[in-house]
């Protein structure tokens, strides 16, 4: 009897232990919007949304192909670690129907691709996603800031760095300029 009493007991333990472990991870609050022009703490980054608009042509002047056209985002980017770093093309996704690889970037000081960006270096950068001339693009654009936490000591090297637990910090919604009804 002091076994199975012993047995129910530990299993009721661990099953309320499992719930919660789920519940502490559910998620009912919303994500938080962002403001246009308001400096966002995104982790490794610190980002400015400016402008959005819909343009023929990307940023370096090159015409768009095939009637495509290009939804392109101006942010104001610092780099906020000690390493110089190109993680800027995962930050900020689109709720368009783009491609599953990566925008193109563009600095705006010299209309050429960003590379990477060095520390503590504010930089006006271009993030351009192209679309068929067709698809709709909404009056107002919802972008996903993604970001991810710095460790001072990971699990599997002893080493710190950036790129922990991703996840969606909030929503930032753009009017775009030249967008209509989606």
């Amino acid at each position: 009897m002091v076994w199975l009493t012993t047995g129910i007991g530990g299993f009721l333990a661990a099953g309320l232990v499992l719930g919660m472990t789920i519940a502490s991870y559910r998620t009912d609050q919303p994500l938080p919007t962002f403001a246009v022009g308001a400096p966002i703490e995104a982790g490794e980054w610190r980002v400015v949304p400016l402008t959005a608009r819909i343009d023929t042509a990307t940023p370096d002047g090159r015409k768009l192909r095939d009637g495509q056209k290009a939804v392109v985002v101006e942010v104001e980017l610092t780099n906020r670690t000690a390493d110089s770093s190109n993680s800027f093309y995962r930050l900020l996704t689109p709720d368009l129907p783009v491609d599953k690889g990566q925008p193109d970037v563009f600095l705006l000081r010299d209309r050429e691709r960003a590379a990477e960006l060095h520390p503590d270096m504010t930089e006006r950068l271009a993030i351009v996603w192209t679309l068929p001339q067709d698809a709709a693009v909404p009056q107002v654009l919802k972008l996903a800031v993604h970001v991810t936490d710095y460790r001072r000591r990971d699990n599997l090297r002893g080493q710190n760095g950036w790129g922990y637990n991703p996840h969606v910090a909030g929503i930032i919604d753009m009017p775009v300029q030249g967008g209509g009804p989606a």
